[in-house]
């Protein structure tokens, strides 16, 4: 096992999803989210894509990858290709939205620094007003 794959599985063990009121634990180095059904998390409404997107654990960081979905990939209202999350990040796929959670002490001091609230400007520009 290489160093990257035992910072997955540590960190793992701390790292979840809050969807639909559920914890999904990230236990693995790459989670496939989509509606195909052998996707780590799958989803059934039709605007998620087959293969939506992904989490990476890449040397303790979990990145999120849009897989060239039809709806977007989106996080705190921002469309992404990819993007680096922090612990409290609102993710959305289409019209689902669920929030990534990082409890590792070592990188939960540093994310609460990083992530803020959105603003009413950030609002209305990812609104398209």
């Amino acid at each position: 096992m290489n160093a990257q794959t035992q910072i997955g599985k540590i960190t793992g063990k701390n790292v979840f999803l809050i969807i639909n009121q559920q914890i999904t634990p990230l236990t693995k180095d790459v989670t496939r989210l989509g509606r195909q059904l052998d996707n780590d998390v799958v989803f059934q409404e039709e605007s998620v894509s087959r293969n939506h997107a992904e989490i990476l654990c890449e040397q303790g960081k979990y990145i999120l990858h849009d897989l060239l979905s039809t709806s977007g990939t989106f996080v705190n209202s921002r469309r992404i290709e990819r993007c680096v999350l922090n612990s409290g990040d609102l993710i959305s796929l289409a019209n689902i939205q669920f929030m990534f959670v990082n409890n590792n002490p070592r990188i939960a001091s540093n994310s609460a620094i990083a992530t803020r609230s959105l603003t009413p400007e950030d609002r209305q520009k990812a609104n398209g007003k």
